[in-house]
């Protein structure tokens, strides 16, 4: 909250919110979860994306704002438990699917009409429960056994079969039993929690890959194309996920945090978990910084913790948080933490803990989003418990720094040091009093990569290890749906001996290098016949596609010599994905 100077002992607060519209009879009752924008139609103009779980006899919908003014609404199956935009092509104009949560269920929705619907896979059935079902006789013993069973291993490790059964009273479970009679025992998961994260650019249009927690403590990342799991980044953990967040990219390296129902917060990485620490009460919400971790607790206080678990601030608000969201202001470089309330108010803090702006609201906070709205790039999405729809617009003359500047201002005493500028000052005073013994050890440092470059090149020299003179060309064709594909390869004679009165190039071999989990070529390895200067030459292999995923990788083509060890060429076929039964 910014503030200019009025009359000596006065200051009067300075708006830097625009009021852009608000609805009061929107009736949006949602989670932070289920609320994004996104540019649908590809045009620039960002709409307004809810999933809204209904109340009463009003079924649950995904609803569509543009501008001042719903646009489109679509029934839903089911309650959503996120909503998430994202790219999963590379077709102009760039158009963004929508994706929606509910139960098992992922679907997806391309200019606002269903697309695609993918299911997790159900869970393992636990074989006593199995029996139990097989060899019963009666309604009476078979309700008694599952519910030892029940007592053993718990309730979420049964079907749901089994679980409406135990939940029936007594005179219903007759009808029940001989209703359900030959019906496949069926063990599913839910979906708690979603995000998105980019698979290898940054970009906003950049194809993304859907991060999800499960009911059964995992989190899975599907593929972007056919949003199956991918198994080596999947994550198993001790507790329930409630709340996700993503950063980094897939391809290159990325941080999932997790924060779980019992308040464990944990940082997972590619293949493997960790977990943070143990919060000291259940989390309300959590953002994922570059270098840092906030999180929202219930006994209204907002912590920020570094990757390895220190804690670098604490602050405590002045109502119950409600939700928490990243508020990042890509023109002025800065990151903020918008903080919803219980009594209303939208308080915003720095990255160090500072709060600098409190835009009060006249019902308690369900929602906060900062993102593109219409073309307004800072916008400020707010829904509120009784179901209004407040949609701000941030000033672009709006300072986060005054206020900042006059608390440094009024702090006496001795004079703060930022980290960053201590460690240049300690580094100068020990290169000044150690400068002698720094340049002995450059100058021996030095000396021996020299040595060493020395004792590489006469190794290269005595093996022989020369550079190849002879230089060929490759293309690659890969012809077929799948699973069988037929790959021609065209080899060609282009080196600077390659002219008519020159000699060809003669005792060269192509050799297939894959993946054995996704593809088998046969043959594996090719002898390469006499190459005319100039003449391109077909070889064929076959490549059968043996993963059950459908999804797709890369042979290798290594060109070599016979009777030496260095190849000539090496070259990559991206194979495309195989036709397969999609999940």
């Amino acid at each position: 909250m910014n503030f200019e100077f009025c009359k000596i002992g006065e200051y009067k607060k300075v708006e830097m919110w625009l009021d852009a519209f608000s609805d009061t009879q929107a009736t949006l009752y949602t989670f932070p979860g289920c609320v994004a924008t996104a540019d649908l139609t590809g045009d620039g103009d960002y709409r307004l994306i809810v999933g809204d779980i209904g109340s009463g006899h009003v079924p649950s919908k995904l609803k569509v704002y543009k501008g001042t003014g719903l646009s489109s609404e679509i029934n839903l199956q089911d309650a959503p438990t996120a909503v998430a935009p994202m790219y999963i092509d590379y077709e102009t104009p760039r158009q963004p699917v929508v994706t929606v949560a509910t139960a098992e269920y992922i679907y997806v929705y391309k200019n606002l009409r269903p697309f695609f619907r993918a299911v997790l896979p159900p869970l393992p059935i636990n074989q006593v429960e199995r029996d139990i079902w097989t060899q019963y006789e009666s309604v009476e013993p078979l309700h008694e056994m599952l519910a030892n069973l029940q007592s053993s291993v718990g309730v979420s490790a049964l079907t749901l079969k089994t679980q409406h059964l135990l939940a029936l009273p007594h005179h219903e479970r007759t009808a029940f039993v001989e209703a359900q009679k030959g019906s496949p025992l069926l063990r599913k998961t839910v979906i708690t929690c979603m995000s998105t994260l980019k698979k290898s650019h940054n970009d906003d249009d950049a194809l993304a890959c859907l991060v999800i927690g499960t009911e059964n403590c995992e989190i899975f990342i599907l593929h972007p194309e056919t949003f199956t799991p991918i198994d080596e980044a999947k994550l198993t953990l001790t507790d329930v996920p409630a709340f996700l967040s993503t950063s980094g990219l897939f391809d290159i390296d990325y941080t999932l945090t997790c924060t779980t129902r019992t308040g464990q917060l944990l940082l997972g990485r590619r293949g493997y978990v960790a977990p943070l620490m143990n919060l000291s009460k259940p989390p309300v919400g959590v953002v994922c910084l570059e270098t840092s971790v906030v999180v929202a607790l219930m006994d209204s206080t907002l912590n920020c913790y570094s990757d390895k678990g220190y804690r670098h601030w604490s602050v405590g608000a002045a109502s119950p948080i409600t939700c928490v969201q990243r508020v990042q202001l890509r023109q002025k470089n800065l990151d903020l933490i918008g903080v919803g309330l219980h009594n209303g108010n939208v308080s915003m803090y720095t990255t160090s803990g500072e709060l600098v702006d409190t835009i009060p609201f006249p019902e308690p906070i369900s929602v906060v989003y900062f993102g593109q709205y219409g073309r307004e790039t800072n916008s400020l999405v707010v829904i509120t418990q009784g179901g209004s729809l407040h949609v701000k617009i941030l000033k672009r003359s709006a300072d986060f720094t005054p206020q900042l500047k006059e608390k440094s201002s009024t702090v006496s005493g001795k004079m703060v040091i930022p980290k960053k500028t201590k460690l240049f000052v300690d580094q100068t005073m020990r290169e000044r009093e150690n400068s002698i013994t720094m340049h002995r050890a450059f100058q021996r440092d030095a000396f021996r990569l020299k040595l060493e470059t020395a004792r590489s090149l006469a190794h290269v020299l005595n093996t022989k290890q020369i550079p190849v003179q002879e230089t060929v060309k490759l293309s690659a064709e890969v012809l077929g749906l799948g699973p069988t594909f037929t790959v021609k390869i065209g080899i060609q004679n282009i080196g600077p001996n390659s002219s008519a009165a020159s000699g060809g190039i003669c005792d060269l071999a192509l050799f297939f290098h894959w993946d054995d989990k996704y593809y088998d070529v046969r043959p594996p390895m090719i002898n390469v016949p006499f190459l005319v200067p100039g003449v391109e030459i077909q070889l064929v292999s076959k490549v059968e596609a043996v993963s059950t995923s459908g999804l797709a990788d890369v042979v290798r083509v290594v060109v070599f010599k016979k009777k030496q060890g260095q190849p000539l060429l090496v070259a990559m076929i991206n194979m495309p994905p195989s036709e397969m039964t999609v999940l």
